[in-house]
């Protein structure tokens, strides 16, 4: 997220407890994951085709 001051800030989530985080190397290190993550997940239809192959196979 970025404030109206143009701070990068990141939040996360475990179990119940939420954190914010504004250390600007943390919220970089946040927002590379992020991208990673994006980068490796499947779209709307890979997806879909995954799950029908997956209940197939129960």
């Amino acid at each position: 997220m970025e404030s109206r001051e143009h701070r990068h800030l990141g939040y996360f989530e475990s179990q119940g407890v939420g954190c914010v985080v504004s250390e600007p190397a943390e919220v970089s290190a946040f927002g590379l994951r992020y991208g990673k993550l994006r980068s490796q997940a499947l779209n709307v239809e890979e997806s879909a085709r995954l799950i029908e192959r997956m209940v197939g196979k129960t």
